[in-house]
């Protein structure tokens, strides 16, 4: 065992007395590493407030189908939805995009929704408007201000209050109105862009398979299309198969930047590093040692570029929020985001930085330690 201690000793005293090189291997290291620990934790904290929003949301989500797309749907089908057996709320909501100034807002025309905390909450009256604070600031409105829809500049909306960025990273451009409003906004009165069906547990696919007998293809009406949980969750983790794009970008970066660390790990120092390993030979040492120190050192290298790339990955996203990166993962995110990127940093992530930078440091030491170890000292020292 004082034997390992002993060569572990070594080894870290051989990254000390090396400084140089051991400086240029870990910012190698650090280059590739730290794009992908970021990658994940960016990637991570989007799954789950995606997630959150999912399963805090309606059992079914009902639209009709307008080619191939979902397309308005009449509220004159609410009183028969309240009429199935197992729903227990009917809710009408409509979801645009238009400009207000000249700032692209998402704009939710809803009659009541839920805080993040379950809490309930009526929406704004007549005439109201709940803004997200980033696109208020955007716009140099307050609570009181009054502002206009370049869709429809005759209906004036007060701000009664600003949406905070923190509720989820697509409340920076929200905005949020009173259904009637929205209706008269979007100039379609009498539908909804959808209708949101809260059901008891279970019984959700059920009442789909009930409600998908509406609109037959003989008839002069479109069928609804129906959503679940369960599709909505399927899309969100499609639009996560997109992004693959930009991992595989990422790797191809990490790959890129192992090159150059290959080469200095196996010929930068090499010199040194053989005479290193013949004056070793000569006093005494074997080649599974010199073999055995060489590997805690890349042990030691690997472990100090995870957690370095995991340290300036927090201090990326957590204090610099994400800044030049948020936009390859959140599209509408500028290149500074207004709002609190979401990142969740979880120990897969991290294990895979750890192994590999030592496989990277592994493959670029170990054969040339090897052959330099079993040539004989008088070579290698000349």
């Amino acid at each position: 065992m004082q034997k390992h201690v002993n060569l572990f000793i070594e080894a870290v005293t051989s990254i000390l007395r090396n400084r140089g090189r051991s400086s240029v291997v870990l910012l190698c290291l650090l280059g590739v590493l730290l794009p992908f620990v970021t990658a994940m934790a960016v990637a991570e904290g989007v799954r789950y407030q995606s997630a959150f929003s999912v399963n805090g949301g309606a059992d079914l989500y009902i639209t009709r189908e307008q080619y191939g797309r979902n397309g308005p749907v009449a509220l004159s089908m609410i009183p028969e939805l309240e009429q199935l057996p197992a729903v227990t709320r009917v809710l009408p909501r409509i979801v645009g995009r238009t400009y207000l100034g000249e700032n692209l807002a998402v704009v939710v025309g809803i009659d009541r929704f839920r805080l993040p905390a379950g809490q309930k909450k009526k929406a704004p009256e007549r005439g109201q408007a709940l803004i997200g604070k980033s696109l208020a600031a955007r716009l140099e409105l307050s609570v009181g201000s009054e502002f206009h829809f370049g869709l429809f500049p005759a209906l004036p909306f007060i701000v009664k209050e600003l949406i905070e960025p923190s509720l989820s990273m697509w409340s920076s451009s929200m905005v949020i109105v009173n259904f009637n409003d929205a209706e008269q906004l979007f100039k379609l009165p009498g539908f909804a862009s959808e209708i949101l069906v809260y059901c008891r547990p279970g019984t959700a696919d059920g009442i789909a398979e009930q409600l998908s007998s509406v609109g037959k293809p003989w008839q002069m009406t479109a069928p609804l299309r129906i959503q679940t949980k369960k599709i909505v969750s399927q899309y969100v983790g499609r639009g996560f198969d997109i992004q693959s794009g930009t991992f595989a970008m990422f790797y191809v970066t990490a790959f890129a930047l192992a090159i150059p660390a290959l080469l200095i790990l196996s010929g930068f120092g090499r010199g040194v590093r053989r005479r290193e390993i013949g004056i070793m030979k000569a006093t005494g040492w074997q080649t599974l040692d010199v073999l055995e120190m060489t590997c805690m050192e890349n042990l030691f290298l690997a472990l100090s570029g995870s957690v370095l790339a995991i340290f300036f990955a927090i201090i990326w996203l957590k204090v610099a929020n994400g800044i030049a990166i948020a936009p390859l993962f959140i599209s509408g995110s500028g290149w500074i985001p207004d709002f609190p990127v979401p990142a969740a940093f979880t120990p897969m992530p991290a294990l895979f930085s750890f192994l590999f930078g030592l496989t990277l440091t592994m493959v670029g030491t170990i054969v040339p330690t090897w052959r330099a170890a079993v040539t004989p000292p008088l070579t290698t020292m000349n």
